[in-house]
């Protein structure tokens, strides 16, 4: 499951659906926990993928590493002892979003370092969106692949944690992009394509349930608990 903010939209915003208020958040992780689905890292669904092709859990991501997912996100991950992974924007910490800010016309606080290393001491996960959060499908290989291997160092270098996992920015990706994130050393990658993942999927091309905060529970719980996204998945990713 994709998430990015845990908060409340201000009346301005432009794009309310990247916002999940904690009410909404409390009652999904609610959800889960009430149908025996335990919310995971990417990394521990995966293990579990690949052991057994059923996993029993859900894995939870969020994007971009909004200071909301530590001060709003974390606590309630906390309560129901689930974990989940933040993918960072490397050379972004600590500042805001700036590669859509004037498209929303708001500002919104990313973690900082501290803010970082509380989410890694409560067990979570962190991964890599690259350096800057470009369109990586616009640049020349050149360019993207230094935003994608910059970015697994950087985060190694900061906060000496592993970072196995890569999110393609805006979800979007070409298969030369695709072999740059493989040898970069990552072990998965996640895009926004439709879909549950399942065991054969490539590792690199993961689909993820864009959680919509414009959406209520029935249809939170229609989209995790019956084959609707998979009915919706492309036949093929681009």
């Amino acid at each position: 499951m994709s998430y990015h903010n845990i908060g409340v939209c201000p009346p301005a915003g432009r794009f309310k659906l990247l916002y999940v208020t904690p009410r909404q958040f409390e009652a999904q992780l609610r959800a889960l926990h009430r149908l025996g689905l335990r919310g995971v890292s990417i990394g521990e669904g995966l293990r579990r993928l690949n052991q057994t092709g059923r996993t029993g859990c859900v894995a939870l991501t969020f994007d971009d590493g909004y200071a909301d997912n530590v001060t709003h996100a974390l606590p309630l991950l906390q309560k129901y002892g689930f974990t989940a992974t933040c993918y960072l924007v490397s050379h972004a910490i600590g500042t805001y979003n700036h590669w859509d800010a004037a498209y929303l016309s708001e500002k919104k606080q990313l973690m900082h370092h501290g803010q970082i290393r509380e989410w890694l001491a409560a067990g979570m996960e962190i991964g890599s969106h690259s350096c800057s959060h470009p369109k990586l499908e616009d640049l020349d290989d050149a360019a993207a692949g230094a935003e994608i291997v910059d970015s697994r160092r950087a985060l190694q270098s900061a906060f000496d944690a592993p970072v196995d996992h890569f999110a393609y920015p805006y979800g979007r990706f070409r298969p030369s992009t695709v072999e740059l994130v493989r040898r970069a050393g990552y072990r998965s990658a996640v895009s926004l394509l439709r879909g549950i993942a399942g065991q054969n999927d490539d590792r690199f091309g993961l689909p993820r349930i864009f959680v919509n905060g414009d959406h209520g529970m029935a249809k939170f719980l229609l989209r995790i608990a019956t084959p609707y996204e998979n009915w919706r998945r492309p036949s093929a990713a681009p």
